[in-house]
Order: structure tokens, then C-alpha cells, then sequence
């Protein structure tokens, strides 16, 4: 029998108020079982705080079960996971059942007296459900109030009542918590200094105790994911980008996760490297999320998370093992191990998130005083095909070719010339254009590769 959550007789009204998808039985579950997948990643995360804020609304969910398993998975690698959760369905659940009309509820406008009563009781009986399912899975607990706050106060002439502001993180006591392998958990509520119970939003707790605790990460399962216009994934976005759809108040998006762009941005530009936003209703999204280098998500970056940087000797077994495939289908001329090696200064690695998925080398040449470029050894992984990383490493060889003086850039394909021609502006030329050393070389090659030629100048 399934345990009763949060609030008393509550599971079938609820279930009126946000009916559970059907599944396909005759549909298997997708299953993350790359473990090799997830053992890559492991050291670059491991003793790094994650802060994960879970929508309430999830936590009525079949597949919340599993979303804790996959918390708990995380702390299993010697993640440090901070816990925090919403609570605006559960408010609006149990102010239903009242009678009482919400003036806010979700912790970002003003919330009176009425309300904040029935905050406090919704986010006290979910707070214990959630320890009692973390406890039932063996996790090592604590609610922690390790938020020191105040009251919002009066904007644009409103006061904000019982909507509190965090002040100060603890980050002492949440630090001796992970460090003791518990996982502190943290409420949308706060104490002012008069001992008084303030609402907080969860997003902005989330962000707080990230910044404060210098996470590595902040994970926002929601309910809902963030999509292009066409419906696809929107897989990323910069800190510029998540403000600009925050602004404009997108439709298409509500404010749940508004809110999550909004502080996702504010992250990010307080030292937080990633945030992702991830649609806790797919199964299994958050190992997905974190363990894939594409994610399932939505990621908002500081940075350009996708690096493409100098090859060093450590990376030529990487290259060997991603290029394989190229060569097998005769896309790419073999090369071994020490002919990467004598060259390794003209290779260039493409990363995802620290992980390499393409390579692009520029060899250089001088003849008759001009300086000709060669671009070789073009390749990206097969999962991350027709996603514009080719397109980057050819820029990214021009620009080399260019710092380097050579006025002409020219490559030999045989079964990706048609790329070269007509999304990178190079043109079909004849064997004469190459260097007389690589024109050697061609012509004993014997596999009458096409030869493309682009001006730099």
C-alpha cells in the first residue's frame, strides 16, 4: 500500500487538482545504466556541493521514489548534496481546503497572515514526509536552520508581511553536516530574530546556500521543462539569455520557471559555474542531467561550457578511441599513436564539460613565401553530430591559420566535402593548390581525396 504523503485524505483530491500522466505499460522504463558513463565524471564531482531544489508538486509523483534513489546515488560518489524543496502546490492544496484566499504562494509576493498560517502547516507536515521517505532509503538526514533572515519589508509601497529576505547562510553548520555524510535539508521557511516565521521562496534558497557554500552545482527539478519555440529541448543557455526570457515574461514558460531563470542567472554570476533546470517527470532526468554530456536539461552558464583548447600528449588515447570509428569508415586517414605525438602541437581538442568529443588539427606550411594552412584531422563524435561542433572547430582552424600568418586554408575530404562547400564557404580546387610536401603525399595516398581551398584574406 502506497503511504499517504504530506496532508490527511488528501490523495484523491489531489490527484483531481494534478492528475499523474498515463504511461504505456508495453513501454519498457528507460533505464541509466551506462555506468562507465557516470564513473567518467565522478572524480571532477566528487567532495563538490550540489544544491538540489525539488518542486513540491513532484513529490506526489510516482516517480518521486526514484528521484530520491538517484540522490541518494549522488551522495554514494562523494557528492556533497544540500536538499531543498517548494512547496507551492502543498499551500495551495491545504489554503483549498480551508477556504482561504492565498495573497501569495509561492514565497515571492506578500503573504498575510492567513496565508502564512497556512504555509507553515503545509510546509511542516511535507517536511516530515520527505525526512520519513529519505530515512526509509537509509540517507542521513537533517532539517537544518541554518538560514538567518529578515523581513522583505515594504516595496513599491506594499508591505510584504510574513515574505522573508535571507540575510546569512550558516554555512558552518551545513558544512560539519556534509562533511558528517548528512544531507542537510532545508524548508521554504525561515526565523527572523525575534523568532518570528518568515516564507522564503525555495528558488532563492536554493541560490543562497549555492553561493554561500560555493557550490559546484544548483539542480532545479521542476515540474516542467524549458523549450524552444518549435517544442524542442532548450538545451542551454547564458546568463544573458536565461535574463532576456525572464524580462520578457515568455508565455510559453510559467513562473515557476521564470523564477528558476531568474535565480539561475543570479547564480551564475555569484560563482556558481552551472545550473540546470531539468523536468522531474522524466524518469531518471536528474542522473541524465548530470552524467551525460548533453544532458536532458536546461544548463545556464557563466562560461562557454564547450572549451576547445590545445591537445596535450595525455589526450592522444582519447583521440585514438573517438577517431576510430572515422577511420574505420574511411573518413579519416589512419594515423598512430606516435604520428599524433610528433605533431601534437597542431591538434586542438573540442571538450563538453571536461569531456572530449572532437578534434581538428592545422598544419602550417611555407612555399614560394606564402604561408598555406592545412585543416586536418576534422572529426566529431558520433552522438554529437549535426550540432553545429563541426562548424566550430573549422572557425576555430581558421582563426589559427590566420594568427599564424597563412593567407590560404585548404583540406582534403573525402566524404565531407559538401560540408566544407556549402556551410564553411570553401571551394573545390584542384591537387596543384596543396604544398609540394603534402602534394607527396597525396599522390601516394592513392585516395583521391577532394581538395578544398579557402582565402583568409
Amino acid at each position: 500500500m502506497q503511504r499517504q504523503r504530506c496532508l490527511p485524505l488528501q490523495s484523491a483530491a489531489f490527484a483531481r487538482n494534478y492528475p499523474v500522466p498515463e504511461t504505456d505499460p508495453t513501454k519498457p522504463a528507460a533505464r541509466f545504466e551506462d555506468l562507465r558513463g557516470i564513473l567518467r565524471y565522478v572524480p571532477q564531482f566528487r567532495q563538490r556541493v550540489f544544491v538540489i531544489a525539488i518542486d513540491g508538486a513532484l513529490m506526489h509523483q510516482p516517480g518521486f521514489a526514484s528521484l530520491l534513489q538517484d540522490v541518494a546515488v549522488l551522495q554514494s560518489l562523494n557528492i556533497e548534496v544540500v536538499l531543498i524543496f517548494g512547496a507551492r502546490a502543498q499551500v495551495r492544496y491545504l489554503a483549498g481546503l480551508r477556504g482561504v484566499t492565498l495573497s501569495s504562494d509561492d514565497g515571492m509576493g506578500r503573504t498575510d497572515a492567513a496565508t502564512m498560517e497556512v504555509a507553515v502547516d503545509a510546509i511542516t507536515r511535507q517536511t516530515s514526509a520527505l525526512m520519513a521517505d529519505l530515512t526509509a532509503l537509509e540517507m542521513p538526514v537533517a532539517v537544518s536552520n541554518a538560514l538567518a533572515v529578515h523581513p522583505t519589508g515594504v516595496i513599491d509601497g506594499i508591505d510584504f508581511e510574513f515574505t522573508g529576505r535571507i540575510e546569512r547562510v550558516d554555512t558552518e553548520t551545513l558544512q560539519v553536516l556534509l562533511k558528517a555524510d548528512i544531507i542537510p535539508v532545508l524548508p521554504p521557511l525561515g526565523y527572523d530574530s525575534r523568532g518570528t516565521s518568515l516564507r522564503l521562496n525555495s528558488d532563492a534558497v536554493a541560490v543562497e546556500v549555492a553561493i554561500a557554500l560555493r557550490a559546484a552545482k544548483v539542480i532545479f527539478v521542476s515540474e516542467a521543462g524549458l523549450s524552444t519555440p518549435d517544442g524542442a529541448r532548450l538545451a542551454q543557455l547564458s546568463v544573458a539569455d536565461a535574463r532576456e526570457i525572464y524580462r520578457r515574461k515568455d508565455p510559453r514558460h510559467d513562473i515557476n520557471l521564470l523564477s528558476k531563470l531568474r535565480y539561475a542567472a543570479l547564480a551564475c554570476e555569484e560563482g556558481v559555474p552551472r545550473v540546470h533546470i531539468v523536468d522531474g517527470s522524466q524518469d531518471e532526468a536528474l542522473l541524465s542531467e548530470l552524467f551525460s554530456n548533453e544532458g536532458v536539461g536546461t544548463m545556464i552558464h557563466a562560461d562557454d561550457y564547450q572549451q576547445i583548447r590545445p591537445a596535450h600528449s595525455s589526450d592522444i588515447p582519447a583521440l585514438l578511441s573517438l577517431m576510430q570509428q572515422s577511420m574505420d569508415d574511411a573518413a579519416l586517414v589512419p594515423r598512430t599513436r606516435e604520428e599524433i605525438q610528433a605533431r601534437i602541437q597542431d591538434f586542438f581538442v573540442l571538450e563538453v564539460d571536461e569531456n572530449p568529443i572532437g578534434s581538428v588539427a592545422v598544419h602550417s606550411y611555407e612555399e614560394d613565401g606564402q604561408k598555406i594552412a592545412e585543416l586536418a584531422c576534422l572529426f566529431v563524435r558520433r552522438s554529437h553530430k549535426n550540432r553545429g561542433h563541426g562548424q566550430k572547430l573549422v572557425a576555430y582552424a581558421e582563426e589559427i591559420a590566420r594568427q599564424r600568418g597563412c593567407e590560404t586554408l585548404v583540406a582534403l575530404s573525402t566524404q565531407a566535402f559538401r560540408f566544407f562547400e556549402e556551410k564553411m564557404g570553401f571551394q573545390v580546387t584542384t591537387p596543384s593548390s596543396l604544398p609540394t610536401p603534402r602534394r607527396e603525399k597525396y599522390d601516394k595516398s592513392g585516395r583521391n581525396s577532394k581538395v578544398l581551398r579557402k582565402a583568409l584574406r
